[in-house]
């Protein structure tokens, strides 16, 4: 007779969904391509604008719910990661973490994707918690009706308005895919 020993039930962590997106205006692909293209110093790119309509955020949604949304995900998914190694949960996964929430909320209100993206700069200073590291750090950047805006993906501790941000001389590549 076969005796079937129960494992014991581990719960899994779970993450809260974003809260749907609220929008200040829907822009055209080309009205994000131009604003976007402002933004890079010379030799740097930009990714992918595979949509044909894009959100701008409403900084007080973005302030007020997307960022303590997103500050309980990281720290749930902080929490899950102690054995992640260096590469396990650096800058990039976390930035990429970040644009996924976006479009989830975005996804969420049944509408444009918000005008969030990706960027890759050199780490020149030092930003929200992260030192001067003098090599490619990934941040977030969104659109909103108060300009563009930077926030630190691994921690989502500081939104500042990009022309304060210490590092926007050093953006390398701007993804919104």
């Amino acid at each position: 007779m076969a005796v079937l020993l129960a494992a014991p039930l581990v719960a899994a962590p779970r993450l809260e969904l974003p809260p749907a997106l609220e929008s200040s205006r829907i822009i055209s692909n080309e009205e994000l391509l131009l604003s976007a293209q402002k933004l890079l110093p010379r030799g740097a790119f930009l990714g992918p604008l595979l949509d044909a309509r894009y959100a701008v955020v409403k900084h007080d949604w973005l302030v007020k719910k997307f960022i303590p949304a997103y500050r309980r995900a990281v720290t749930a998914l902080q929490a899950e990661l102690k054995h992640g190694g260096d590469e396990g949960a650096d800058c990039d996964d976390f930035g990429m973490f970040l644009r996924h929430m976006a479009a989830l909320s975005g996804m969420l209100a049944g509408g444009a994707q918000p005008s969030a993206a990706q960027v890759i700069v050199f780490q020149e200073n030092s930003f929200s918690g992260v030192g001067r590291t003098r090599e490619r750090h990934a941040i977030g950047l969104f659109l909103t009706e108060l300009g563009w805006q930077v926030l630190e993906p691994q921690n989502a501790d500081k939104l500042v308005p990009l022309e304060s941000y210490a590092n926007k001389n050093g953006i390398q590549y701007i993804s919104f895919h």
